[in-house]
């Protein structure tokens, strides 16, 4: 029987299959290389170190969305908001098989205590192609480059968001993150113009609901 071949993909999987039964990392590359039964050479064809392991789930996360929206013959022919959308929805349909991971690592998880490798996808968000993000064409002509690179940010923060969001949905087939994907993104596009303070205020009501501070219908 051949020998089944180790791909960086395979290490990954099995990398979060330990971490999930163990409820811990791994300690040394050792360590892993034992439970997945491979050799440390074939471990570092593929990977520098054990963190690097996690930063590339992360990394590849946010790669996969971008190929397969960017692969969408429709794509081009949407606004700023549809693509924003179609980013979002394709991203959870991209971590949903790994949704025991994503809760292990974000679950009860705030803003500012996300993993650090998580934290370091925001250098390939903020590097990449993303025409769909806002230039605020009121500002002065030196100020919309700086805006969009701020926006850009702002758009990985929101993708961060709706993780944080999807992991404490247990509403049926995440029918609540939908809700919130659709609110936030149409607030995120209308800074800047006239109906913000409506997107902002429903948002508000959305929130209150979920939190259970109110009964009013979102």
């Amino acid at each position: 029987m051949a020998k089944k071949s180790i791909t960086k993909s395979s290490i990954q999987k099995g990398y979060q299959d330990y971490l999930l039964e163990e409820g811990k990392k791994p300690e040394t590359v050792r360590v892993l290389c034992k439970y997945l039964k491979i050799s440390d050479e074939e471990f570092y064809k593929h990977f520098g170190s054990l963190k690097n392991i996690e930063t590339t789930i992360w990394e590849d996360y946010y790669t996969r969305t971008l190929k397969v929206i960017n692969n969408d013959p429709d794509f081009e022919e949407m606004d700023g908001r549809e693509k924003h959308l179609s980013f979002l929805y394709t991203m959870l349909e991209i971590v949903k098989p790994d949704r025991s991971y994503i809760l292990y690592k974000l679950e009860g998880k705030k803003p500012h205590e996300l993993p650090t490798e998580l934290n370091q996808t925001q250098k390939l968000i903020t590097q990449s192609d993303i025409d769909w993000a806002k230039t605020f064409e009121f500002l002065p002509e030196k100020a919309k480059s700086v805006s969009h690179s701020a926006y850009k940010k702002f758009l990985w923060s929101h993708s961060i968001a709706t993780l944080l969001f999807w992991v404490k949905d247990d509403s049926g087939a995440a029918e609540d993150t939908d809700v919130f994907i659709e609110k936030s993104t149409r607030t995120a596009f209308d800074i800047g113009e006239m109906p913000a303070l409506d997107s902002l205020i429903d948002l508000s009501k959305f929130f209150l609901q979920k939190m259970g501070f109110a009964k009013a219908t979102a």
